[in-house]
């Protein structure tokens, strides 16, 4: 009997995730009223996507994956246009994600520290040593943006293995990517703040999903995990999920070695690019982004408070049964408890911040996953209820 209310639930939230994706350039580039217009039709379009998902996944026949290449072009497609128009800065100011790599990494080709450079923004680079070297073959070809193709790529394949059925992988692809004008921007421009979620995202699956073989198959995604671990700061919270779902699936001994494993692999990552003082290096980059928390009460102490109470957040996992679903879930929780209090003074303190609301795109994404599986979970039992019943009728 609450099954509609739960389907009703879950739409609204995936409404409410794609809202938060996408406000802030809609506002930015139209007038209010047209900017309202546009986001109402938007989720008018969500409800009805959502409606014609749930009945097309009762069905036997299902979509073809040759829609995953077409939507992929249409990226694509969208980055040809796009991307160009970004580097000269004719239609706003421009977004700098591409240049700190660049810059970082034209740093650490000339020995230098990275984090004392800028970007044509004149803003401090923040991505991490890991992030730098993922993008370092991209920027041996003399193009850094060309990393996103790969990753979104791989994140395409993620996705139509994380969920049961084409058509969900294919809605969550074309609303949150496609339709969704933040995270279309951020790919377009070259950005690197999805592609950073897209390899944690996978990097997880293939830890957990080599959790169940010999412990020497689970080092090379123990590696490939704490690589991507060491690209930004927010991303140490998903350990704490992570290591409620390992303990559940292997012995206390194993999972302490693998953890060992992945942490050695950010740190054998992370401070030689921060030595000879890498302590002491690592806090004045972190440092770089209290500018950001000018807003909030300093009797709060949010650069101390904030994180903690996102991992107090995250450790509510070790009292549930976790899965990946409920990894991404957990995960989004707490990393909205991190970046929300910031982007919310940001926004209502100079409304021509609003683009840092982008932030939060992560949560929305990862938050999105676990609504998704959920609602073709519901489908899914909606469709074995009645085949269980017809015997007995």
């Amino acid at each position: 009997m609450y099954q509609p209310n739960r389907r009703l639930l879950l739409i609204f939230s995936i409404c409410v995730a794609w809202a938060i994706s996408s406000w802030a350039p809609v506002f930015k580039y139209l007038t209010p009223a047209r900017a309202a217009g546009a986001m109402f039709i938007g989720l008018v379009l969500i409800v009805l996507g959502m409606n014609r998902l749930d009945r097309l996944n009762r069905q036997q026949r299902q979509i073809g994956r040759g829609w995953f290449p077409l939507l992929f072009l249409g990226l694509a497609a969208a980055f040809a246009v796009l991307y160009p128009i970004s580097l000269k800065h004719t239609v706003n100011i421009g977004s700098d994600r591409e240049d700190a790599l660049r810059v970082e990494l034209n740093a650490v080709q000339h020995h230098q520290y990275p984090y004392d450079t800028r970007t044509f923004l004149h803003n401090p680079p923040t991505p991490l040593p890991g992030a730098m070297l993922l993008a370092a073959p991209f920027f041996m070809l003399g193009h850094i943006a060309w990393q996103n193709f790969l990753w979104f790529a791989l994140f395409f394949l993620f996705s139509v293995h994380f969920f049961r059925y084409c058509a969900t992988a294919l809605f969550f692809l074309a609303v949150f990517l496609l339709f969704a004008p933040g995270n279309l921007s951020d790919f377009t421009s070259g950005g690197d703040y999805l592609t950073n979620f897209f390899y944690i995202a996978i990097a997880v699956t293939l830890f957990t999903r080599s959790l169940h073989r010999s412990f020497y198959a689970c080092i090379p995604a123990a590696l490939f995990l704490g690589v991507t671990l060491s690209s930004r700061i927010i991303y140490i919270v998903v350990l704490v999920p992570l290591l409620a779902l390992t303990l559940q699936r292997i012995s206390r001994l194993r999972a302490s070695v693998l953890f060992g494993i992945i942490i050695l692999a950010a740190a054998a990552v992370t401070l030689p690019i921060l030595a000879p003082h890498p302590i002491t290096h690592l806090l004045q980059q972190l440092d770089q982004n209290a500018a950001k928390l000018r807003y909030l009460p300093s009797a709060m102490h949010p650069r101390l408070t904030l994180p903690l109470l996102a991992v107090a957040v995250a450790c509510v996992a070790l009292f549930a049964r976790m899965d990946l679903p409920r990894l991404l879930l957990t995960f989004s929780a707490a990393s909205f408890v991190m970046l929300a209090p910031f982007v919310a003074t940001l926004v209502v303190q100079d409304p021509r911040l609003r683009y840092v609301a982008f932030y939060l795109s992560v949560c929305s994404l990862s938050f999105s996953l676990w609504a998704l599986s959920r609602f073709e979970r519901l489908s899914q039992q909606d469709e074995v209820g009645p085949a269980m019943k017809t015997p007995m009728s």
